[in-house]
This record gives structure tokens, C-alpha cells and sequence, in this order.
């Protein structure tokens, strides 16, 4: 259910979208949401969690580019 009164997606009486690597109510660790959205799969997130999995998936492939010099 959506709350118009919280913005950040995110309330107090709500379970936190993250713990540790495990989302919440997925099953999923983040590297394996990640994968399944790279393999074209919509796994069951909410949308606070598909952004934290975009989010660590720029993360990640900001990390894997060399830097040039």
C-alpha cells in the first residue's frame, strides 16, 4: 500500500527494503536482483528496491571501468 504522506518510500511502520545484502521479502541478495534485471527478468521488488539494485549496479560498473589517465 501507498502512502502519499511519505515520500521517501520508506515509513516508519514499513520493513526496511534492505537487510544486510537480503531485500526484503525477495528472497533475493542484491547481486542476484542484479543479475535477473540484466538477464531481462522483473523480479519482485518494490520501487525503492529496484533503485538501490540500479544504484549498486552503477556502483559496480563504476568500478570495473580503469581509470584513465
Amino acid at each position: 500500500m501507498t502512502d502519499p504522506t511519505c515520500v521517501t518510500g520508506v515509513c516508519g511502520a514499513d520493513v526496511p527494503p534492505l537487510v544486510g545484502s537480503v531485500l526484503t521479502g525477495t528472497g533475493l541478495t542484491l547481486a542476484q536482483a542484479a543479475a535477473a534485471l540484466e538477464r531481462g527478468e522483473t523480479p519482485p521488488l518494490t520501487d525503492v528496491q529496484r533503485r538501490i539494485v540500479d544504484a549498486w549496479l552503477h556502483e559496480r560498473d563504476d568500478r570495473a571501468r580503469p581509470l584513465s589517465i
